[in-house]
Formats: C-alpha cells, structure tokens, sequence
C-alpha cells in the first residue's frame, strides 16, 4: 500500500471542496454532484485495483468540476501505481502551482520522484515539506529511506535522532542504530542496540545487529552473548555455534570453549567445507589438531 492510499470518500465530504471558490451558500449543481458520484466510483475501482477504469471515473469528475483536486490528486496516485511517473508527477506539478504549500501534495511528489528513482527531486520535496513543517514525521522518514537506500545513511543520523526525540520508542532507537551501523558508526550503533535490548532482551533483530556490531568493534566476547541468546531463542544453531566458535578460536583464545562451541554447531548440522579449510587456517598452531580431528569426525 502506498503511503498516500486513499479510500472512499462519501459525496457529501467534497461538498466543501467544490465550493472554495464561491462566495456563500448556493445550490449543489448536477455537475458538481456528477462529478462527486465519478470521484466516488474512482475511489471504489482504485481500492478494487481497477486502475484503468478508476482514472477514467477520475478523468469524467475533472470534466464535471475541472478544479476538483482530490480527483486529481487520486488520479496523480493511480498513475503513479500503474507506473506512468511523469504523468503522475504532470497532475501533481498542476496542484503544487496551485496551492505550493500544501504539504500532502509535496509529499506525494516525493513519493513519486522516488519511485521513479528522481533521487534528489524526492529529497527535495521532502525538504520543501520540512521547512514548512519542522516535525513532519512522514517526511523525515522518507528522507532517512532514501539516504539509507542510496549508501548515504550518515546523512540520515541527525534525523533519526530527531525521530528518536519525537517517538521515544524500541523502534524508533533501533532505527537509529541500524542507521548508524549503516554509516560505519559501529561504537554508537552498539551503544544504541545495548539499550533497546535493556528494554527487550529478546529482541532477535537487535540481538543480531549487536553481535555484528561487537564484532567490527572487536568486542567478541560481548559478541559471543549476543549470539548465544539467539541460538537459545531460534532455529539457525548450527549457524550461530560456528561463529561463536570462530569468535572464541580465533579472536577471543578461549580454546576450550571454542572446541565445544565448535562440537555443538556440528552437531546441530553445520556442514560447509569452505568454512571448515578457512577455520583450520585462522586457528593457533596450538590447537588446529583439536580443530581438526573434530572436523574430520565429521567427514
């Protein structure tokens, strides 16, 4: 679902729209009641996926009332569902010429411009929002989307720190560190993750992201935590056991533990002959025999 969806909306809610221009109260035509009964019927093919024929019901309210704007715009939505951009971006440039403050046509033509991958024409819209509206959670959203997707994530920091001050949630703090993690702010991403699993320590996402953060920190005995919880809560053991022993053979020199981390993920089926060779050829000369002999067992 796109985040401008628009469902049904009852004639009588439009009645309003259709007499800005006027002065005072008059007399409802038939044009305009037509043109409210095909905007209607719009909406009802579009929320059936019935593109084609909701455009066409959408196109005969504009011949009833040329100044309908939530004609329109849903039909600026439709196009833009059916993957016609630069028509859709056409309606909504009209309405933008017609009211440049209007903060949900800006972001539908960020929307837009992102889907046509108009990289900086989205961000710029989204950027038009914002100064107009400092807080406009939908567009700051959108805008950490874009950096995070286009590898500028450390653009995208200062706004999800904001979004974190705004929605003091789990959620919102894990978005933050992803973000971090994603611009090679591994220490802080870390940080981040220890305090969403404070809240919720089985937080399989955060569990997991920490450990990929403890280990580009070199923290891998914290990283070995992490990994144990989540070996404890799901399904991928053999995987995880294989790290944690990689971890505690290699980096950590907690031999011991390594052989029976390493025994628990083989047991558990971990099979990848790669991975065995590469082991083998990272651990101390001291205990590549034990190493070996378990995985030898295993051929």
């Amino acid at each position: 679902m796109t985040p401008w969806k628009i469902g049904y909306v009852p004639v009588l809610l439009i009645v309003s729209f259709l007499l800005l221009t006027s002065g005072g109260c008059r007399t409802w035509s038939s044009r305009e009641e037509r043109a409210a009964q095909a905007y209607n019927e719009g909406n009802r093919f579009r929320e059936a996926g019935m593109n084609e024929d909701a455009l066409a019901a959408y196109s005969l309210a504009l011949k009833h009332a040329p100044r309908m704007a939530s004609a329109r715009f849903n039909s600026a939505l439709t196009l833009a569902e059916m993957g016609r951009f630069d028509e859709a971006l056409e309606q909504l440039h009209s309405l933008n010429q017609q009211d440049p403050r209007n903060l949900k046509v800006l972001r539908a033509l960020a929307w837009v411009s992102w889907k046509d991958d108009r990289i900086q024409d989205a961000l710029n819209y989204f950027q038009s929002v914002l100064l107009i509206s400092p807080g406009d959670e939908a567009s700051l959203r959108g805008s950490c989307r874009i950096y995070e997707s286009t590898g500028r994530a450390g653009e995208a920091v200062e706004m999800r720190k904001l979004l974190l001050r705004m929605e003091n949630s789990n959620d919102a703090r894990l978005d933050l560190a992803d973000t971090l993690f994603s611009a090679e702010r591994y220490q802080e991403a870390l940080e981040e993750y220890r305090i969403v699993l404070l809240k919720n320590p089985s937080d399989e996402k955060a569990l997991a992201a920490a450990a990929a953060a403890a280990e580009k920190t070199g923290q891998y005995k914290e990283a070995v935590v992490y990994l144990k919880n989540l070996a404890d809560m799901g399904d991928e053991t053999g995987e995880l056991y294989w790290r944690i022993a990689g971890f505690q053979l290699v980096q950590d020199g907690n031999f011991t533990a390594g052989l029976q981390s390493l025994k628990t993920a083989l047991a558990a089926g971990f099979i990848d002959e790669e991975a065995y060779r590469d082991l083998i050829s990272e651990v101390p000369a001291a205990v590549r025999p034990s190493v070996e002999n378990l995985l030898n067992t295993e051929d």
